[in-house]
């Protein structure tokens, strides 16, 4: 058992979120991850989690894993985290994941960490075990129903019916490109790396994968047939990544960026310029509507600003371009109106859209007022201006 443990180990991605593996690889003593009347157990407590829609339109489900940490002491220590997510009237996925604990002195800390994947609409079976070096072992079973919920009626899910994945999307097809006879319609995200909340002055992990699976979407579901990215933040005062054709194989580089970016840390020439996010805003804008291959439609994309004064100086376009912003709202208490921020107020200076978006039904009913442009003959005119 402890060298088929350390061989699993070492074949998987040392990452927490499961990644979905051959089930050759899984070794014949750890195929069973059902209790067996000999397990070896591991005090442990597993939550499971109800699938849920996310702002990339895939089912989103996964467990929470309690465990007391006065059972490991020292260094060393391993866990192997294997997964049977099975299809109803399917065949099953594996999916597996370790973990190297840390240094762990004499306490009485329980750990409370999420592991999950993404499953289509449907029913499942889920096996789960968590194997230690120690032999130990911890395992549960559940069932989960992944559907849309009333308000999601109209969403056309990213991830089919039946079927299951890791966090990457490993193995999911993409939507097609745009047809070769469709209207060029060029399109510019300008995205706010922010935090969800205004408040905080750091990076959750949940705000960078909101940031980063709500671009993904947008990005597949647009259909545009060009697209200008520009990432960046208020509180730096500038662009932290850019790219003039940018697509969905670019999105490690966003990653990157986001990684790079340290807002606890403020240098000294943001400081003598307090008015430098209204600059950049501006600059954001102006470089739109002032470009020689100007868009069709520029998307502000990201949580509201922590900043609500009215832009200095804004020249509405000569020629029509369409501005929105899709503003993400934090998704506790109910909705409610907010006082507007700067990107607010300058897109509605603009005479577009703004859009707060609660949840993945109002960024589809977003994306899709968005794709209503490449239906209407304006569209097309402008975008064959040049």
């Amino acid at each position: 058992m402890r060298g088929a443990l350390i061989a699993v180990l070492v074949a998987v991605p040392a990452v927490w979120a499961q990644s979905i593996i051959d089930p050759a690889r899984v070794p014949s003593k750890l195929r069973d991850v059902a209790p067996q009347p000999g397990d070896q157990t591991l005090r442990c407590n597993i939550v499971p989690m109800k699938p849920a829609l996310d702002m990339s339109f895939r089912f989103q489900t996964g467990y929470d894993i309690q465990v007391p940490m006065q059972q490991y002491l020292g260094a060393g220590h391993f866990w192997a985290i294997l997964t049977r997510v099975t299809p109803q009237n399917g065949s099953p996925v594996w999916l597996a994941a370790r973990v190297r604990l840390p240094d762990v002195p004499l306490t009485t800390v329980v750990t409370d960490t999420f592991g999950g994947f993404l499953v289509g609409a449907g029913k499942y079976q889920v096996d789960w075990a968590l194997f230690d070096d120690e032999g130990r072992v911890c395992k549960k079973q559940w069932k989960i129903e992944a559907k849309l919920g009333f308000g999601e009626r109209h969403v056309q899910a990213g991830i089919p019916p039946h079927t299951v994945s890791d966090f990457s999307g490993s193995g999911l097809r993409r939507s097609p490109p745009p047809s070769v006879d469709a209207p060029p319609f060029r399109l510019t995200i300008l995205l706010h790396a922010a935090p969800l909340s205004p408040r905080r002055m750091h990076f959750r992990v949940n705000d960078r994968v909101l940031l980063l699976s709500t671009l993904s979407a947008l990005v597949e579901r647009a259909q545009a047939t060009s697209i200008r990215l520009a990432v960046f933040n208020f509180d730096k005062q500038r662009v932290i990544y850019k790219n003039e054709d940018f697509d969905l194989l670019a999105m490690g580089q966003v990653n990157e960026a986001l990684n790079r970016l340290e807002l606890e840390t403020v240098d000294v020439q943001t400081l003598e310029n307090p008015q430098g996010h209204l600059d950049l805003l501006e600059s954001l804008i102006g470089r739109e509507t002032e470009a020689s291959m100007r868009p069709d439609a520029v998307v502000f994309l990201g949580p509201a600003a922590r900043y609500g004064e009215t832009p200095l100086v804004l020249e509405r376009p000569a020629e029509r371009i369409r501005f929105f912003y899709f503003q993400y709202r934090p998704f506790f208490g109910p909705p409610r109106q907010m006082t507007p921020d700067i990107i607010s107020k300058a897109v509605s200076y603009l005479k577009g859209r703004v859009f707060q978006i609660y949840t993945p039904g109002q960024f589809a009913d977003a994306i899709r007022d968005l794709q209503g442009m490449r239906r209407e003959p304006s569209a097309a005119k402008t975008a064959t201006r040049n």
